[in-house]
């Protein structure tokens, strides 16, 4: 109708359309006189599928859209307004992004040119130069309209030969553009030209001259087209296989872009689909120590498929024998590519060939063959590897394992098909990362594995248990209560045996040894001398950086199994999944430069989605990971409320904040005006820190001893959310970055509420940190729990605190979503509240923004932290850090 909502849905199609035909680079600059002046503007030249879809939108306006004349006689047609209105799209944005044509104009051309890239429109030249412009302007577009105009354009259809050695043909025809379907051969223009003409409507003038030399310009681009030419009437061209061949491979693509239509048989379009498909017998069984060796060779024998069906050795041998790219099979004619054809001459030299157990992974998991990069489109196998091929292609269906009867506790649904993976891969051979979200229990789904395979017969050697030292207590104390049948040994304090005689009497003597990676580190020499079962890498992201010493201690070991946990198998860069997956299954992706080259820098950098997909499906069966918040995994995990708090500057805080920015911003200018960059790097670091410092309070900054009751907006707040929350059983957790700022924070609530104020920090003893956690855990236990974010952000189950303070940001949301579920995890029967504490106006206001816009790397969003700011220009970093309006809170 006439209502305007009703244009509203095709106007947003024709913005589309125009946005698109800029990114696709289909326009032109042009030159237009209207009166005695000319002016400068971009205007559309679409491809034949652009003007395709520009029909079909013109034909969908509703009469509304073309109700903008008084008089309903004069309105434009739907076609002219789309037209125009595009043409104006086109020319603003166009503008905007200043393109410049490839051109080498003369005076009058620069003036044009620069009309077009900037400033206004209208060109001011005297009259000889503006007839000889447009001149040279009119011969420059005329090859533009050669191939066609907007209503029809000049059809070339390439048909295939009716015997497989017969000649190819090339026929001519116009093509509508409004109505592709419409047809019109040049014999038929050439027998008929009046009834053509008047077909026409005069959307081609002079039918005939205008064919001739649309098919003189395609001559240029393909010699059996210019043979064609000395026809008085040509219709058609002749072409041999090889002139096929060189027609789709170089002509077709070139004669589009000029606006010609080219219609390809079908089965030549996009090419011919050959896949290998792959036939092994079963490699031996893994076992012993070592797991599965990824670089065992198996005999394997190829054959090639052609759209999912096998080649018989017959029509193999015909191919490959023909060497030529444009092959005739079952019927139809396909068009090879020379990668293609070198991959099959490969391949009919050697038939079968040797290849290793994780190429056969790779292969059947991404569909690539690692070696040549032709796609597989299966491959089978017997005995073991065939089982191990349909697990890991569908890791749902797996056979569902009862829970080992020693078993103290109760496994959920879910934890019960997370123990039957692990066992699964167990059997594999095959590291198994689970990365279930902070609070599922990944710690009861491992005891569970280790004791049902304790429980299978597997009682030599030990298992090893790596993890943060501040949840090695937990893990001895989860151990004795769900499988007290494990003997436990804790390698840590001073007394801890050091020789290799006793270490090994100890290690002998338990089921499951628990040790932190620092002390991993240091007594290497006693771990790596010794075989085992299991290496539980426990807070796996400790092993992400995969050039530390750490990183390269745990990879040392030696075991038959390998598991890693963590809720962020990628914190910062997709770096950090290779580190993991080379403890995990050493050699599955190659070396570091491997894999930065084939995922890391195509996913990151380019967010190249087959990149991503093939990473994707190459990890997905060795990594599990279940969210909380799916009801479909858990449904009586109570709500987590997230508050952003709010704190304005206090007076010092904002002239401290503006003090310390002008002097920080000064100093990193002249590092940037000598080159050094590593002082700039250490000086943009510094001032972050400070300015966290400040937003905190300003005695952390200046270190002057004063209290904390006064000068700082987050304080006042804190003060106020604590009181308020004093009077109820509510309990709380305070995460802070600063070990000396927890310890002030400590202080000052123990003196405000007169009440033990728990504080855990790096420095707090193993022993002392289990007895806090059991402390606060206690029905009457401390209300408040302070924690630097380090020290207590992972491992610790604290499922008391109903309210989580993030008093500063790390600026990194996969650490602080970790901090948070230290209390809302399994175990929680009320409401989470997150408490963020930010300060308009600052730094911590900018971060926000940026961590709430690109949220989570697990799902393809990476997060570099504070390290990745270093890198912004000065001018990007002094608009960050530049303080803006603020509130001044009485303090």
């Amino acid at each position: 109708g006439l209502h305007p909502a009703a244009s509203l849905h095709v106007w947003a199609q024709a913005e589309r359309l125009a946005l698109r035909l800029c990114a696709d680079q289909q326009f032109i600059p042009a030159l237009i006189r209207d009166g005695a002046h000319l002016y400068a503007a971009w205007q559309p030249a679409p491809t034949a599928a652009s003007a395709t879809l520009i029909a079909q939108v013109a034909r969908a306006m509703p009469p509304v859209c073309r109700a903008v004349a008084a008089d309903p006689a004069d309105a434009p047609s739907a076609r002219v307004l789309l037209d125009d209105f595009l043409a104006e799209l086109i020319d603003v944005l166009v503008g905007e992004v200043h393109y410049t044509p490839r051109l080498t104009p003369s005076v009058a051309g620069k003036a044009w040119l620069r009309a077009l890239v900037g400033g206004s429109a209208r060109l001011e030249l005297s009259a000889a130069a503006a007839t000889g412009l447009e001149r040279s302007y009119k011969q420059w577009v005329q090859q533009a309209t050669l191939a066609g105009t907007a209503a029809w354009r000049i059809l070339l259809r390439l048909d295939t030969p009716a015997q497989p050695d017969g000649d190819w043909h090339i026929s001519y025809e116009l093509q509508s553009n409004d109505d592709p379907s419409l047809l019109i051969p040049f014999a038929t223009l050439w027998r008929a030209p009046q009834q053509v003409a008047a077909l026409l409507k005069g959307g081609f003038d002079r039918p005939q001259e205008r064919i001739l030399a649309g098919l003189g310009l395609a001559a240029r681009h393909c010699a059996p087209i210019a043979a064609s030419l000395r026809q008085p009437t040509p219709d058609h061209a002749t072409l041999s296989s090889a002139q096929a061949w060189e027609f789709l491979t170089h002509a077709a693509p070139v004669l589009e872009q000029c606006g010609f239509g080219v219609l390809l048989p079908a089965g030549l379009v996009g090419g011919a689909r050959l896949t290998r498909r792959g036939h092994t017998s079963s490699p031996t069984p893994p076992g012993g120590v070592g797991g599965m060796a990824l670089e065992q060779l198996l005999t394997f024998k190829w054959e090639v498929a052609f759209d999912d069906a096998p080649l018989t050795a017959a029509e193999f041998e015909q191919i490959v024998a023909l060497k030529r790219p444009l092959v005739h099979i079952r019927g139809q004619w396909t068009l090879l590519t020379e990668q293609q054809i070198e991959q099959l001459r490969k391949l009919s030299k050697r038939p079968s060939e040797q290849v290793t157990l994780r190429d056969v992974l790779h292969g059947a998991l991404a569909g690539t063959s690692a070696a040549d990069g032709l796609p597989i489109s299966g491959i089978s196998a017997a005995g073991w590897l065939a089982e191990v091929l349909a697990g890991l292609a569908d890791t749902q269906r797996l056979d569902v394992v009862p829970p080992p009867a020693g078993l103290q506790a109760t496994l959920r649904p879910y934890q019960q098909r997370g123990m039957a993976w692990l066992h699964f891969l167990s059997r594999c051979g095959l590291g198994a990362c689970l990365a279930d979200d902070m609070g599922l229990g990944k710690t009861i789904q491992t005891i569970a594995l280790l004791l049902l395979e304790r429980e299978d017969g597997q009682t030599a050697p030990s298992d090893l248990v790596l993890c943060p030292t501040s949840v090695a207590g937990n893990w001895a104390r989860e151990l004795q209560q769900f499988a007290p049948q494990l003997r436990v040994y804790v390698h840590r304090g001073p007394e801890r045996p050091q020789e290799p005689e006793r270490f090994q009497q100890a290690v002998a003597a338990a089921d499951v040894v628990i040790t932190s990676y620092p002390l991993l580190t240091r007594d290497q020499q006693l771990f790596g001398a010794l075989e085992w079962r299991a290496v539980v890498a426990d807070e796996a992201q400790n092993i992400k950086n995969a050039s530390t010493k750490q990183a390269q201690a745990v990879r040392s070991l030696r075991a038959f199994q390998r598991i890693a946990l963590t809720g962020t198998p990628v914190e910062n860069r997709l770096n950090d999944l290779w580190s993991i997956m080379a403890f995990l299954n050493p050699g599955y992706f190659g070396s570091a430069q491997h894999f930065q080259r084939t995922f890391a820098r195509p996913i990151e950098r380019e967010q190249d989605p087959a990149a991503t997909e093939r990473l994707r499906r190459l990890t997905a069966p060795l990594i599990l990971r279940r969210l909380k918040t799916d009801p479909a995994i858990i449904s009586d995990l109570p709500e987590k409320l997230e508050l952003t708090e709010e704190c304005g500057l206090s007076a010092e805080q904002a002239t401290l904040y503006a003090a310390v920015v002008t002097e920080a911003m000064a100093a990193i200018e002249d590092a940037d005006s000598v080159g050094d960059g590593f002082k700039r790097q250490g000086l943009v670091l510094t001032l972050l820190l400070r300015l966290k410092q400040i937003c905190n309070h300003p005695t952390l900054f200046t270190q002057d001893g004063r209290p904390l009751d006064q000068h700082s907006g987050k304080i006042a707040r804190l003060t106020e959310l604590v009181d308020e929350l004093a009077t109820t059983d509510d309990r709380m957790l305070l995460f802070t970055q600063f070990a000396s700022f927890g310890g002030m924070l400590q202080q000052y609530l123990e003196q405000r509420l007169g009440d033990d104020v728990l504080f855990l920090h790096g420095g707090t003893p193993a022993a002392l940190r289990d007895q806090m956690v059991r402390r606060f855990q206690a029905p009457a236990g401390p209300r408040i729990f302070v924690l630097s974010l380090k020290a207590g952000g992972t491992g610790l189950n604290l499922t008391a605190a109903n309210h989580v303070f993030h008093i500063d940001r790390w600026w990194n949301p996969a650490v602080e979503q970790q901090a948070t579920d230290r209390a809302f995890r399994i175990g929680q029967r009320r409401t989470v509240q997150v408490h963020t504490f930010i300060c308009p106006g600052t730094v911590e206001e900018q971060i926000d923004a940026l961590i709430r816009r690109k949220r989570d790397l697990a799902d393809q969003v990476l997060h570099a932290g504070e390290q990745a700011l270093t890198t912004l220009s000065t001018a990007e970093l002094r608009e960050l850090v530049a303080l803006r309006a603020y509130a001044d809170t009485e303090v």
